[in-house]
């Protein structure tokens, strides 16, 4: 263990192509004043992405971990990780100098919970592009950064990078699992951080660039962003809420999308009881201070 580590930053990664080579190398050239480790969770990957890590130098600790079923990435990595602030990373960024600081200080000094940086997109696709143009409560995903009337404070997380007071991150139980995809795991860590009495927030000084590459296909069947909608409404939502999604689903794959629901109900029954005991806020109030439609 790094005693003396700052920061865990952490990549979950699967078939990630050339995208984590280059973004390993961005981060070794990266200028910063903080003692961090790098933690990479392996998803079963495939394609080799991995391999150049058996002989990679790297100026920081490096632990290269194997996904479980069952167990969220995030949170096997989070339970290796021994910084103050962990920093949540997909495998397509650039890093600038100083970010490290610029996205951990305000979590290292208690002013802050959690916050994203400004992301820049680039090349052939955005984070959430299977979510755009589904309507109600989707589109607000697709429309990073959502703040509050000019303030910092920031709707939903950005799935592409987000950094956490670790201690906070494990009070809350780690994210949900049951997620297929990162953009909603992260939204519902999100709603939860809110509906608990914290906050998300922007580091507008610290921008970083996604630049996605298209790499060959490995996966055989893409995630429901139908379950994971349905599994954040059933953890958080009212009533009215939950049927708001229901129907966003029916309209937009049909009847035949909700026969596991009944599942969903049944695997999210206790989080969602032990989330609503710490409740401080109710999610129309989110909704209402961001203008979210559900």
């Amino acid at each position: 263990m790094t005693l003396n580590c700052n920061i865990s930053i952490i990549f979950t990664v699967k078939n990630a192509g050339i995208g984590l080579y280059m973004t390993m190398e961005s981060l070794k050239v990266t200028r910063t004043h903080l003692p961090y480790e790098v933690i990479i969770v392996d998803e079963g990957s495939i394609d080799g992405c991995c391999d150049f890590l058996m002989y990679y130098h790297f100026p920081s600790p490096l632990k290269l971990l194997k996904g479980r079923p069952g167990i969220p990435s995030r949170n096997l990595a989070a339970a290796h990780a021994s910084g103050q602030v962990i920093i949540f990373c997909n495998s397509s960024l650039y890093f600038e100098d100083d970010c490290l600081e610029l996205l951990s200080r305000r979590i290292m000094d208690e002013e802050v919970e959690a916050q994203s940086p400004r992301i820049t997109i680039q090349a052939h696709a955005g984070s959430s592009k299977g979510l755009e143009g589904c309507g109600g409560i989707l589109d607000s995903f697709s429309m990073y950064p959502l703040l509050y009337e000019g303030s910092d404070e920031l709707c939903w997380l950005s799935p592409d990078c987000w950094a956490v007071n670790l201690m906070c991150f494990r009070d809350l139980g780690g994210v949900e699992e049951g997620f297929s995809s990162k953009e909603l795991e992260t939204a519902e860590f999100s709603i939860r951080l809110w509906l608990s009495g914290g906050s998300c927030r922007i580091q507008e000084e610290a921008t970083l660039t996604a630049v996605y590459r298209p790499n060959f296909s490995y996966e055989t069947v893409s995630y429901r962003w139908e379950d994971d909608l349905l599994l954040l409404s059933h953890l958080h939502l009212s009533d009215e809420n939950i049927h708001k999604c229901r129907q966003l689903v029916l309209q937009c794959s049909g009847p035949e999308v909700l026969q596991h629901e009944r599942e969903i109900v049944r695997m999210a029954a206790s989080s969602r009881y032990k989330y609503a005991s710490r409740r401080k806020r109710e999610d129309s109030w989110l909704f209402n201070r961001f203008k979210v439609g559900v």
